[in-house]
């Protein structure tokens, strides 16, 4: 899983730390073969985060989890559109894939 968003460089900060405490709590998940985040400042930061996991049942648990709704309430922060991939053994997905398994708690449909 790949996020990308922009948000200002006054909210940086805060971001950054919140992703920190993420970050800790994902590493410490089942599954998790790696987490990390990067920051490109300028006028404006650029975010990268990244997660990747053993199974794709256990990335589906973690988009269906609280800590995932924070990291989309962070993406909310976007000052432009925000981009979110998922890379699957089917393909890559968007958005849509999130959406989908968190309205419905089935794998095979997804």
């Amino acid at each position: 899983m790949t996020l990308k968003w922009i948000v200002t460089a006054g909210e940086a900060r805060s971001i950054a730390g919140t992703l920190q405490t993420l970050m800790i709590e994902t590493r410490m998940e089942p599954g998790c073969l790696g987490c990390s985040s990067s920051f490109e400042m300028d006028q404006r930061a650029s975010i990268r985060y990244v997660e990747e996991w053993k199974t794709e049942e256990q990335l589906q648990g973690q988009i269906r989890s609280d800590r995932f709704a924070k990291l989309a309430e962070l993406m909310e922060h976007s000052a432009e559109r925000p981009s979110i991939e998922f890379i699957l053994p089917c393909g890559t997905r968007g958005l849509d894939y999130a959406e989908a398994v968190r309205s419905k708690d089935v794998t095979d449909r997804v």
